[in-house]
């Protein structure tokens, strides 16, 4: 039976990303007291930490020591193995089921549940070794992807494209460090992501589909809502985020992945339990942040209606700004978002975190952020 925790209690984040110090904010200002354990001073989340704990590793003794002293507990994706959720479990609470931990600490149990819920998936294969990639290959063909299947490893995001079999001896290397999960290559036309939150009542929140929209290597990755995607796709996204929010019992946030090709046909590339850093164009743009909506799953309080605030938004990252002028809009804007940093140790001037431009299209969101000058120039 889930727990409800109540203002005064502590939730306790591991990681340090920018999405756990939102996160850590939101509860701050629900009225929790919030506990941090990272493995760097310098960090976004000590700022709104009642307390923080630095750490060499996330081992046992240090996750032992941080559970005891919270009463609610959410990790970053991907820094914890199965064995280190179930430590977690043993001393607080812990909104992830057995198969929820399963599916966030192993991507293989992941692609087989959501096939299993007879969501489309791309082809994927279990591998061992080399025999494996050469027997997978003669049916998914090439390219292809190999990813580790474990989440945690050091190792985990350097995922290995295979163009041919000139590529077999790098595959040989990541197979060396654990089993791995190969995977077709889908042509896609769009990549397409979806957040939901749903709380321990069955209350669902959906966000807006949006798209990550990858703008070269001087401009990186911009986050765009809403997503130009046709009208039907739209649905069946909504309806696919439901469906595996409602059958994995979720408490707390799932973010999706589509890859949609040009004929219409949707396949979930990856389903991300936890807090979402892409989702951070919700602040200012919808009525409810997908921060504290986690936060307010998380506690067992009740999720209010969603509503957008903007029609329109883009999320930019400030290494991709000109920091000149997201101070001068910072002072001027109540229509924009801001989410940004200044963590502990940096020099002041010294800031991280995202600017959301709000606007009537994603075309008058273009026309404001060139008129305000806000992106670097190449």
């Amino acid at each position: 039976m889930p727990e409800k925790h109540y203002p005064g209690e502590t939730v306790g984040i591991i990681g340090s990303s920018i999405a756990s110090a939102l996160l850590a904010q939101a509860a701050g200002k629900l009225g929790y007291r919030v506990a941090s354990l990272v493995l760097t001073d310098n960090n976004p989340v000590r700022q709104f930490a009642s307390w923080q704990t630095v750490t060499t590793s996330y081992n046992e003794q240090a996750l032992r020591h941080f559970a005891e002293r919270v009463d609610v507990v959410m990790s970053e994706t991907g820094l914890l193995s199965n064995r280190d959720f179930q430590v977690l479990a043993e001393l607080t609470d812990l909104t992830l089921s057995d198969d929820l931990i399963a599916i966030t600490t192993d991507r293989l149990i992941e692609k087989a549940y959501i096939d299993s819920a007879k969501c489309l998936v791309t082809p994927f294969s279990m591998i061992t070794d080399l025999a494996d990639v050469k027997e997978a290959v003669e049916y998914i063909g090439f390219p292809c992807v190999l990813k580790s299947t474990q989440r945690h490893l050091p190792d985990s995001h350097n995922h290995v494209v295979l163009y041919s079999e000139e590529d077999y001896p790098t595959a040989e290397k990541k197979i060396f460090n654990g089993t791995c999960i190969l995977e077709a290559w889908i042509p896609t036309e769009k990549k397409a992501t979806l957040t939901v939150v749903r709380n321990e009542r069955g209350e669902l929140l959906i966000y807006p589909v949006f798209e990550m929209i990858q703008k070269g290597d001087q401009l990186g990755t911009q986050v765009r809502y809403p997503a130009m995607l046709d009208e039907m796709v739209e649905l069946e996204i909504n309806r696919l985020g439901q469906l595996l929010a409602e059958s994995l019992d979720l408490i707390g946030s799932l973010t999706i992945e589509f890859f949609i090709t040009s004929a219409g046909v949707v396949y979930i590339n990856q389903a991300s339990i936890g807090l979402s850093e892409e989702a951070i164009f919700t602040i200012g743009s919808m009525s409810l942040s997908h921060f504290e909506a986690s936060v307010r799953a998380l506690v067992g309080l009740p999720l209010p209606n969603l509503l957008p605030v903007s029609a329109a938004a883009i999320a930019i990252p400030v290494s991709q700004l000109e920091i000149e002028a997201v101070k001068t809009q910072y002072m001027l804007r109540t229509d924009w978002g801001f989410a940004l940093f200044n963590p502990v140790g940096n020099e002041t001037g010294d800031i991280i975190g995202q600017v959301i431009v709000t606007g009537d299209s994603l075309a008058n969101c273009e026309r404001q952020i060139e008129l305000t000058e806000l992106l670097k120039q190449t």
